[in-house]
């Protein structure tokens, strides 16, 4: 597994992050530990949490893969949100969810009990750390390595009593690292009022290109360690899975050339435009079978490309023959 220096965190790190999302909703208990067993024995430290993860389960989770391994990982955890109750009856029907998960793949996204509620009202600053206390408990640790701010607003970031609250978490020794999560926005507010947030973490893709904008616009100082997520999300691998099968398989022979072929063409190609995108940072990845995450890990493992995203740019955003 490749690493890569993570100077708010005066360590190495893995380059392919775990991202939890999914433990306790998506995927059960049992398949969740399988997974993040997997992907620890092939080199994974990095672990992405919340707590309105996998409808409140992935922190326990989470906490218990992490018994006799803590010291070895990097606990990533987003706060920001109040946890939403998830009703019993919700509970009761996560099993028939993940049946039909299996069955019919497609309908896994309309289904609501698999999703975390969306209308979550913000934490106050003077909530931060009861919130965090929390999940410590559920996470079975004393500290996390970095507290994330999640979806916070421009206003958030460079608020006094914003960054006071993060500041006493850090004193305290409950964090080692404070992160921004969240729209390009909000991190360059952050990044120019203060040094508080030495890690940012938001979406990357070919077609948000979001990671480009950043280090733009964060020119001239000490950028904060990126750590990207959605390469596959959004619709991005349907996207791209339609425009190489658009054209007769030209834009697919093309990228054949480059070595990409099936059957995880679209996958390969879009992990390498990840990693090539993001060289000195996290790329995040949900991962639920071997199958991915021995895919993950081996594409992890190698230098970051030159060529990748010049050719995903011209022939797929671009669409230039």
């Amino acid at each position: 597994m490749r690493t890569v220096e993570c100077p708010g965190l005066g360590r190495k790190v893995s380059t392919l992050g775990f991202g939890c999302a999914s433990l306790g909703s998506r995927v059960s208990e049992a398949q969740g530990r399988r997974a993040l067993a997997a992907a620890f024995e092939r080199g994974v430290d990095w672990f992405d949490v919340a707590p309105e993860y996998g409808d409140g389960e992935a922190e326990a989770i989470l906490g218990r893969f992490l018994i006799g391994r803590r010291d070895r990982v990097v606990l990533s955890l987003k706060i920001g949100r109040r946890l939403v109750s998830i009703s019993p009856a919700a509970r009761l029907l996560r099993p028939l969810a993940r049946r039909l998960a299996r069955l019919f793949p497609e309908f896994l996204g309309e289904f609501p009990l698999t999703r975390t509620a969306s209308l979550r009202p913000p934490l106050e600053a003077d909530e931060i750390e009861a919130s965090l206390a929390e999940s410590l408990a559920r996470l079975r640790t004393d500290h996390v390595d970095v507290l994330v701010l999640d979806d916070p607003s421009p206003e958030d970031c460079v608020s006094d009593a914003m960054q006071k609250a993060l500041r006493r978490i850090l004193d305290k020794g409950y964090a080692r690292a404070v992160a921004i999560s969240g729209a390009p926005e909000a991190i360059v507010a952050g990044a120019a009022a203060s040094d508080l947030f030495q890690i940012a973490q938001f979406r990357d893709s070919p077609f948000e290109q979001a990671a480009d904008r950043l280090r733009a616009a964060i020119a001239g100082g000490a950028r904060p360690t990126f750590v990207t997520h959605g390469i596959f999300g959004g619709g991005v691998f349907d996207r791209v899975l339609r425009l190489l099968g658009s054209d007769g398989g030209r834009l697919a022979a093309l990228a054949s050339q480059l070595g990409y072929g099936p059957p995880y063409l679209v996958n390969e190609l879009l992990l390498d435009y990840a990693f090539a995108n993001n060289p000195d940072g996290v790329v995040l990845a949900s991962m639920s079978n071997l199958t991915h995450i021995e895919l993950n890990c081996a594409r992890a493992s190698n230098p970051p490309r030159d060529d990748v995203a010049p050719f995903v740019v011209k022939y797929i955003v671009e669409g230039r023959s």
